[in-house]
């Protein structure tokens, strides 16, 4: 399924060059396609000494180091490209490069020959790449930084309310979700515990510990796929189908890792909310011109949850049910956005 929806993203972008050869895209169909290549194939390949590795151990530490494979397509390919070799930001491509090819090699030799399931060494290692981007960052050249979408202090006062509008739409999709389940205590029951409001607090300190990990895939969807398909296809059927495409790139987690037992409604769960997160992050993308701030955006996605409710989201069971209102919950609260003048205007993001 995910090989068929890169075959038909390929015949689309081949038909409409032939259609206008002499239009230009920012992005070339030649870095699109080694962008695709690189990134399905290391998922695809992970994904299947996941699968081989599933039935003996633990596969915790396959989804961390899979969060790194869309940067690392987009970096490679900008490397490839002669061009642009000169102006690039070297020192925070390398550095990103080092530290995720040499986290793939310990996850494949851990998993294989050492047999340790343990992601501790993942996490540390993934601590100090973390610092050592953040250093590398501070010797590149700054006009070097902005060109290649990474200058952080841009469109500040946007960004912030942008990640305040989604911490509020995060939890208002909770609620409505357990107000419509009968679950309504369970939403009330963390804000009744000072740990709770704790470990909110807290909650901004791993972050410059791990935003290599979240900054890995808002480079590769937000910074370079996004504006690729939205020059192909315009603005709004583009980020659809980034969400389609978002979504099938985290099959082998659907069925190894989230929910194992329900893997059919865990891909389809799984699209519904890249879909939907892929029009919200989209539009804060195209509103801020900032990839930091929906590499916040993702790490608040990803970790408010077990700070509220202690979830981990490994081996769940899921129903067609909960798929169905998952869809209309999330299409309610993050579809209209494409409604936004961001998705009407026509400007170059990159």
């Amino acid at each position: 399924m995910k090989l068929l929806l890169i075959g038909i993203i390929y015949y689309c972008v081949i038909t409409r060059t032939r259609k206008g050869d002499m239009e230009e895209y920012n992005i070339s169909n030649r870095e699109l396609i080694l962008f695709l290549g690189i990134t399905f194939g290391l998922t695809t390949i992970m994904g299947i000494a996941m699968g081989l590795a599933y039935t003996k151990s633990s596969v915790g530490s396959f989804p961390l180091v899979q969060m790194y494979y869309p940067a690392m397509g987009v970096i490679i390919t900008l490397l490839l490209n002669k061009k642009k070799k000169k102006e690039q930001p070297k020192y925070f491509f390398i550095t990103y490069l080092f530290f995720s090819i040499t986290s793939i090699i310990y996850l494949l030799l851990s998993t294989f020959l050492l047999h340790n399931t343990s992601n501790t060494h993942l996490q540390t290692w993934l601590a100090v790449g973390s610092l050592c981007l953040i250093f590398a960052y501070s010797q590149d050249n700054k006009k070097a930084i902005e060109n290649f979408g990474l200058k952080i202090m841009k469109n500040n006062k946007s960004s912030i309310i942008n990640v305040l509008l989604f911490i509020v739409l995060y939890l208002a999709s909770q609620f409505i979700f357990v107000l419509l389940t009968d679950e309504i205590s369970v939403f009330i029951a963390p804000f009744k515990s000072i740990q709770t409001y704790f470990m909110l607090l807290i909650l901004v300190f791993p972050f410059m510990f791990g935003f290599m990990v979240f900054f890995g895939e808002e480079y590769g969807w937000r910074y370079f796929l996004q504006p690729a398909l939205q020059e192909r296809f315009g603005k709004r059927k583009g980020v659809i189908i980034l969400g389609l495409l978002w979504g099938m790139w985290h099959l082998p987690i659907n069925m190894f890792y989230y929910s194992p037992e329900t893997s059919f409604y865990s891909v389809m769960n799984q699209l519904i909310v890249c879909i939907a997160y892929s029009v919200f992050f989209g539009y804060v993308y195209m509103k801020t011109e900032n990839i930091w701030t929906v590499t916040i955006i993702h790490y608040i996605n990803n970790n408010l949850g077990y700070a509220l409710y202690k979830g981990d989201y490994t081996n769940m069971i899921l129903t067609w049910e909960a798929v169905l209102l998952n869809l209309l919950l999330l299409f309610i609260i993050y579809i209209p956005f494409l409604l936004t003048r961001e998705y009407r205007s026509y400007k170059r993001l990159m």
